[in-house]
C-alpha cells in the first residue's frame, strides 16, 4: 500500500447525522505504508489516539472530527468518535512512515573479534547514531564467500568481501554455484597477507610448508580459499600440507601451542595476531621472491609494504600479498541505502580511523579517488554503486 504524492483524508465525525469535513494532506514523496495502518486509523473511534504525521495539513476542518497539529511537531490527534479514511490510501503515522522511510542495514563481515567484524561494528554503530536507520547491526559469519550469498539472497544488505571473490562471485565459478552481482559501496581497506612462525622455526620460505600444519582459516572461509590460491601459484596442493581449519584467533593460539607450524594471516594489526606476538616471539615467512611467482597464477593480488612494527618482533619492512577489500552490496540495492551506508563513512572514517587504523587504509585509497577523479582506485572488483557515487560527489571526492 502507498501513499500517493497528494491524496485527501475524509474526517467523520460519529454522530447522528453523520456528517463530514475533508482535510487534504499534501506529500513530497512516496511512503511505503504496511497493512496495519489501516487497523490504525480504523480503530480511532475506539479512543483518543495520537497519529503522527511527517507531512504537513495543507487544510483541516475545525468544527468536526478535526485533525489537527500540536506545538507544530508535526503530531496529530484524531478525536474520540472520529474515523479518518484515506481515498485510496491509509493515513499512516508520521513516527511509522518515517521509519518506513529508513532503512534496516546488516553487514556481513567475518568470526567475532576479527577485523572485518569490529570494522562493520564500527560503522552500524555510526548509522545507528546517526538516526539514519530503522537499524544496523554487524552480523557474524565464516567470512566473504557466505556473505556474498547472503546478500544476493538479500538476508543482508553489506558484505566485507575482497577483490578476488567478488570477480568469482560476477562470474559464478568455484566455490560460487551461480552468478552474483555486486556494486562496491565503499571501500574497506588494502590488506596484506602473509604466513607466521615462530621465531626459531626452520621454516623460511613457501616451499617449506610441504609436510607442515598449516592454519588456513576457517573451513569454508575466504581465508581457507586464499591458502588454496596462494600455495598453489608455489605448485603446492592441500595434499601436500596438513590444513588446520581456525579462524584468526584459535589459529593464532595453536600456533603458539605448538599445534600449527605456521598460520595464514591478514589485515595487521588484528587482536589475534597482536596477541600471539606478544606472548611468543614470531615472525613472518619471506614471500618477496615468490611474489612474482604467485602473482602470475593469481593477478588479482598485489604488494604490500609490511611496515615495520606492524607487530612486536617484525622489525623491518617487508614486501607480501595484498589483495583490496570492500563493503559490497547488491546491483538490486536502492540508491538511497547505499547513500546512506556511503555519505555515514565518509562522514565517521576520521573518527574510526582513531579506533582502528585499518580505516586508514580506506582513507588513502579515497584520496586517490580525488587525486585522480576516478573511482577505479576503490572498485573492489565492481563498479562503484550510484547511490555512493552521489555520496562521493557530495563529499567533494568526484567531480
Amino acid at each position: 500500500m502507498y501513499l500517493t504524492q497528494r491524496f485527501t483524508i475524509l474526517v467523520w465525525r460519529r454522530s447522528k447525522r453523520q456528517s463530514g469535513d475533508t482535510g487534504t494532506i499534501s506529500l513530497d514523496r512516496t511512503a511505503h505504508l504496511p497493512d496495519t495502518a489501516w487497523r490504525t486509523i480504523r480503530n480511532g473511534h475506539n479512543g483518543a489516539r495520537k497519529v503522527h504525521l511527517i507531512y504537513k495539513i495543507a487544510r483541516s476542518d475545525k468544527r468536526r472530527g478535526r485533525i489537527f497539529m500540536r506545538n507544530g511537531t508535526g503530531q496529530f490527534r484524531l478525536r474520540p468518535g472520529t474515523i479518518a479514511i484515506a481515498a485510496a490510501c491509509i493515513a499512516l503515522s508520521g513516527a511509522e512512515a518515517l521509519a518506513q522511510a529508513k532503512p534496516d542495514i546488516r553487514i556481513g563481515t567475518g568470526r567475532q573479534a576479527g577485523t572485518y567484524y569490529r570494522m562493520g561494528a564500527l560503522i552500524a554503530d555510526a548509522l545507528v547514531r546517526d538516526g539514519v536507520v530503522k537499524s544496523a547491526t554487524a552480523e557474524s559469519s565464516s567470512g566473504a564467500i557466505e556473505s556474498s550469498r547472503l546478500v544476493d539472497k538479500g538476508t543482508l544488505q553489506i558484505a566485507g568481501m575482497d577483490r578476488f571473490w567478488v570477480q568469482r562471485a560476477a562470474k559464478g565459478v568455484k566455490p560460487y554455484t551461480k552468478v552474483i552481482k555486486l556494486y562496491t559501496i565503499m571501500p574497506m581497506m588494502r590488506a596484506g597477507m602473509f604466513f607466521v612462525v615462530p621465531a626459531e622455526s626452520k621454516i623460511k620460505t613457501i616451499s617449506d610448508l610441504k609436510g607442515q600444519r598449516v592454519s588456513v582459516g576457517a573451513r569454508g572461509s575466504g581465508m581457507a580459499n586464499h591458502a588454496v590460491l596462494i600455495l598453489g601459484g608455489m605448485g603446492i596442493t592441500f595434499k601436500d600440507i596438513k590444513p588446520v581449519y581456525l579462524s584468526f584467533g584459535p589459529g593464532a593460539r595453536a600456533v603458539k601451542d605448538g599445534k600449527a607450524a605456521t598460520q595464514l594471516q591478514c589485515c595487521v594489526p588484528n587482536g589475534a595476531m597482536t596477541q600471539l606476538s606478544e606472548l611468543k616471539k614470531v615472525r613472518i615467512i619471506a614471500m618477496e621472491k615468490d611474489l612474482a611467482k604467485i602473482r602470475a597464477a593469481q593477478p588479482s593480488y598485489g604488494v604490500y609494504t609490511l611496515r615495520k612494527g606492524a607487530f612486536k618482533g617484525h622489525n623491518q619492512d617487508s614486501k607480501v600479498l595484498s589483495i583490496l577489500q570492500g563493503w559490497m552490496g547488491s546491483t538490486s540495492m536502492k540508491p538511497e541505502v547505499a547513500y546512506t551506508y556511503a555519505k555515514t563513512v565518509l562522514k565517521h572514517l576520521p573518527a574510526m580511523a582513531k579506533k582502528m587504523p585499518q580505516f586508514k587504509e580506506a582513507i588513502a585509497m579515497l584520496a586517490e579517488v580525488k587525486a585522480s577523479n576516478s573511482t577505479a582506485p576503490i572498485e573492489i572488483g565492481a563498479k562503484v554503486h550510484p547511490g555512493s557515487l552521489k555520496a562521493l560527489k557530495e563529499a567533494g571526492y568526484l567531480k
